[in-house]
């Protein structure tokens, strides 16, 4: 399980040293590009709340091998820099999951309008 963690560290030390994106950054993108494609794998409309789940799961997992390799390697953990991972992973994505049922909302709103005809 150790080397699982260092190696994990070491492929997003790489990552970030190879794009040229910071962790952040990373983050972002990767919760993002993550729900997207978990919407279409599992060929549920973009308002579903399964693939942002399923990518919510992904980030926990992340941020436990995260306080491991604290722990390993001796360093003080905060839940701050934690929280704020999650929340950049999170938020960006749930942002585009809301506005698409907040959009689907109002298209079913007016589908039925049409249907039912002027009153």
């Amino acid at each position: 399980m150790v080397q699982i963690v260092l190696d994990w560290e070491a492929f997003k030390v790489w990552l970030s040293a190879t794009t040229g994106l910071s962790h952040h950054d990373i983050h972002l993108i990767v919760g993002v590009l993550l729900t997207m494609a978990f919407t279409v794998v599992l060929r549920v409309p973009l308002w579903s709340w399964r693939p942002l789940s399923i990518v919510l799961a992904l980030e926990l997992v992340n941020e436990t091998f995260d306080f491991a390799r604290y722990s390993i390697g001796g360093y003080p953990w905060g839940p701050v820099p934690s929280l704020i991972d999650i929340a950049l992973t999170i938020v960006p994505a749930g942002l585009i999951v809301s506005a698409a049922r907040l959009g689907s909302r109002d298209r079913r709103r007016q589908r039925r309008s049409a249907e039912a005809g002027p009153r």
